[in-house]
């Protein structure tokens, strides 16, 4: 079997360069990162944008601002 994945180029219109900034269209990189399988007949895709650190929306997946709301909220 093959597997190809690619990375896709879009518009993010949730982007914000700061944490009290407006939400602004930029361009966007969204390419896989990590594949890995943990049942031989399941495959997991992780994948990144590549401004995700400097994108302060914490309600964006891929935004290191979001991972940081995740590390000051364990748990959740």
């Amino acid at each position: 079997m093959d597997i190809y994945v690619q990375a896709t180029v879009g518009i993010c219109s949730e982007y914000k360069s700061a944490p009290d900034a407006e939400k602004s269209e930029v361009s966007v990189v969204i390419a896989p990162l990590k594949v890995t399988s943990e049942v031989e007949s399941k495959l997991a895709i992780a994948n990144g944008c590549n401004l995700w650190r400097s994108c302060h929306n914490a309600g964006c997946w891929y935004s290191l601002a979001a991972r940081e709301m995740k590390k000051a909220r364990p748990g959740k």
